[in-house]
């Protein structure tokens, strides 16, 4: 049996927080990620995306989604990197110009 654990505000978020649950090898469902065109016609809380596991995981899958959502909160800051001088955001671990990692600059 299938349980939801995580609605989203749109179906990137949830099929973000499927892939999360797939890195940690808990299957799960996207349902409704298809729904937003009839959004008025149908209450828009009924055409949510959904992210469902089955019963068995959900504890741990649940667990795993308020892990991810409070690390959303945090807002790393930007670091610039030493081999290219470029500007990068803190959810950046590595260089979008020239890929160096941000924890092994000094080389």
């Amino acid at each position: 049996m299938m349980k939801r654990v995580y609605i989203a505000d749109n179906a990137a978020s949830a099929w973000n927080i499927k892939n999360l649950l797939q890195q940690c090898n808990i299957d799960s469902e996207v349902k409704n990620d298809q729904l937003y065109s009839v959004a008025g016609e149908v209450p828009v809380t009924e055409c949510m995306p959904e992210v469902w596991v089955d019963t068995a995981v959900y504890e741990r899958a649940r667990e795993l989604v308020l892990e991810s959502e409070s690390r959303e909160d945090i807002v790393e800051p930007d670091w610039i990197c030493k081999k290219c001088r470029e500007t990068n955001t803190g959810q950046f671990a590595i260089c979008w110009s020239c890929q160096t990692p941000m924890a092994g600059e000094s080389d």
